[in-house]
Parts: structure tokens; sequence; C-alpha cells
């Protein structure tokens, strides 16, 4: 099915420190249409469900200035260049939350393909330990919550976890049998 496209142009439309924004020509070999595509780029991401030794999950409740609400989510969050995608989701839960755990790998994703060209990888993060206080970046403002599994069901049924990548996170987490 590649075959059939063609890439004939691409120029770039935006940049700035978090992403980059591109429209590229493609070809269509069926049609010979040629349509214009916009392409977000961003860094890849990691995205961590961390279990603490008693069995409790750890979210983190922060502000999102996209929508202007409190959220409720696994915590997480960009990788640095040239950093690998586990190292980086150990960084993330220890800035994000003051714990450590035993790290493994549950999935590679793609957060929307349709316009975004990045990974967002998905860790588990088991017996965790508090080891340190948070290390936020100047405008995070994250409280983390321990919540049991049923507590964390909940507010997955009841909306009060919205955000799609740590609901796929979670889903790979189930159907991996944990």
């Amino acid at each position: 099915m590649q075959r059939e496209w063609t890439l004939t142009g691409q120029r770039e439309k935006f940049k700035d420190a978090v992403l980059k924004v591109e429209h590229r020509d493609y070809r269509f070999a069926k049609t010979s249409e040629t349509g214009v595509f916009t392409v977000v780029s961003m860094k890849d991401w990691a995205v961590i469900i961390p279990v603490t030794k008693e069995g409790k999950f750890i979210l983190v409740r922060q502000f999102r200035v996209a929508t202007g609400e409190v959220t409720y989510e696994f915590p997480g969050g960009a990788l640095e260049n040239g950093e690998n995608a586990q190292d980086g989701a150990a960084r993330e839960l220890k800035e994000e939350t003051g714990f450590e755990g035993r790290m493994s790998f549950l999935a590679k994703m793609r957060p929307n393909p349709a316009f975004m060209d990045n990974f967002c990888y998905a860790y588990l993060a088991e017996d965790c330990e508090k080891v340190a206080e948070l290390n936020l970046d100047p405008f995070e403002d994250i409280e983390p919550v321990e919540v049991t599994a049923e507590e964390l069901r909940s507010m997955i049924a009841e909306g009060k976890i919205a955000h799609s990548i740590p609901l796929a996170a979670y889903g790979a987490y189930k159907a991996l049998g944990y």
C-alpha cells in the first residue's frame, strides 16, 4: 500500500521548542491526485504505570493548559534528545512522583498517526518506593495520588481519567495479563 503514496514536497510551517508543523504533499497513485497533509513532529514520549509494593497505582493530578482542566493520569513526558525510552520513563517517574520501581516494557504506541510522527513508550514500574522529592519543571504543578485498583477502575468508568495515552497504556497493561 505504501508504494501507492509518493511524497512530492514538504514545507515547514511552524517550529518551536515543543513541536514542528509541516505541510507534506503526497500523490496518490490510484487517482493521480495530490493532497497537502499537515504533520506534527514532536519528541517521543513515555508513560508509566507505577504500582507500589502495596499494590496501589500512582497517578498524577495536574493542570492541563489546553483544556483548562485539572486531570488525573499516569506520570509521563517527553524523552530528552538521545535518551532511551526506559531511562526516560524512569526519569519522568522520579521527577513527577519521587518514586522508583522495577521497569518493564509494555507497548510502543503511535499517539495519533493521522497527523503525528512520534512514538509513546508505555512502561510498568513495579514495587515502587518513594526515594526523592518531586523535581518539577518550572510550569509543572503536580500532585502524586495513590489509588487502589478498584478506585482506578472507577475513575476510568466515571471519566475522571480521560487522557488517551494513559488509557491506552492501561489497556496494554490489562491486555498483557497484569
